[in-house]
């Protein structure tokens, strides 16, 4: 190999490791002012940005894929031997690419989401496709409804049962058995019960609502697992959870706690990207948010979910927004104003 072309490689490779090293960093905890600025500063840099956004697709693709029952399948103990074929054959990478990084990378998240653990009890995947409603029973006689494009996860043992709120919503009727708390983990939110109805949206926070029952919530910590916060629920409460804090109780109305059951969506001065997030996912062109500060606009609007579809006309009639259409269906909203 000449000097010319070790050269460039080396930068490769740094850039690379410096590409996994944000990446798990972010991972694992939210980043300091002075290390948000040094990840900003690096961001700008095309090379780099390129090769942690591959670093986020990977990232992404293994999440969906462990969220499907493939997923699941691979967990068992034979599914092991064909794992990083599978995965190479689902991403679509092999070290022949040049992505060497991304290889190693796939394999060391893949074992992290896919592996599997055999002293704990084999996982059990369920998944909705987008606009599904779909009602499911556990193996502890347990319901669970689905809203659009969600994926649970279940870990049943002796001592307690375990489901992992993976992405979207659900409601869950939990079957009483004092032996085995029921818990439901979702973005640094761990839910406890025994017995109860209860609703938990997993979006940029987690938002859990009871309908019937006692709840207890918990706000994890950023490193380890201890609860860093709890709070206590009762029927017609709900609370949210971020990666920074635990929000003040709210009353709800208990009767209509999970109207999406029955196709019915409703927001009293809730931000703009939870309403846009659920319509995604019960429609099939997005809608983004062009802007961060239009995310964080409140809005107080209903809608049903036949009305997904027209959800952006109504928008743009009562707030300061434009709305775009983009060839291949995607909608984009931007800030406008009121006489626009």
């Amino acid at each position: 190999m000449t000097a010319g072309n070790s050269h460039p490689q080396r930068d490769i490779r740094q850039v690379e490791a410096e590409a996994r090293e944000w990446f798990m960093r972010r991972s694992e905890r939210a980043l300091d002012s002075s290390e948000q600025s040094a990840f900003d500063a690096w961001m700008q840099q095309a090379q780099n940005r390129g090769a942690y956004r591959r670093l986020q697709q990977i990232d992404r693709s293994l999440a969906a894929l462990a969220a499907s029952e493939e997923g699941a399948r691979l967990r068992q103990p034979l599914g092991f031997g064909s794992l990083l074929a599978k995965l190479q054959g689902f991403l679509g990478v092999s070290p022949v690419t040049g992505l060497a990084f991304a290889c190693t990378l796939m394999l060391a998240v893949g074992t992290l989401y896919l592996a599997p653990w055999q002293s704990e009890p084999a996982a059990q995947a369920y998944t909705s496709a987008l606009a599904q409603v779909r009602n499911i029973t556990l193996e502890d006689g347990s319901e669970v409804t689905l809203g659009g494009d969600t994926a649970i996860e279940t870990s049943f043992s002796s001592g307690r049962r375990d489901v992992k709120l993976l992405r979207g919503q659900a409601f869950f009727r939990v079957s009483k058995d004092p032996t085995r708390p029921f818990y439901v983990i979702a973005k640094g939110a761990e839910v406890r019960v025994v017995g109860t109805r209860f609703d938990v949206r997993s979006g940029s926070e987690v938002k859990v609502t009871v309908e019937e029952g006692i709840v207890d919530v918990a706000r994890q910590k950023e490193s380890g697992n201890a609860p860093a916060d709890k709070v206590r629920l009762l029927a017609g409460q709900q609370v949210s959870v971020s990666e920074s804090r635990l929000s003040p109780v709210r009353s709800v109305e208990s009767g209509r706690v999970a109207g999406w059951r029955q196709g019915k969506f409703s927001y009293r001065d809730a931000p703009l990207s939870e309403v846009v997030a659920d319509a995604n996912r019960y429609r099939k062109h997005r809608i983004i948010i062009g802007t961060r500060e239009l995310e964080k606009l409140r809005v107080t609007t209903a809608f049903n979910a036949d009305q997904a579809d027209t959800l952006v006309a109504m928008l743009e009639q009562s707030l300061p927004v434009r709305v775009f259409k983009e060839p291949d269906g995607r909608v984009v909203i931007w800030p406008g104003t009121v006489d626009e």
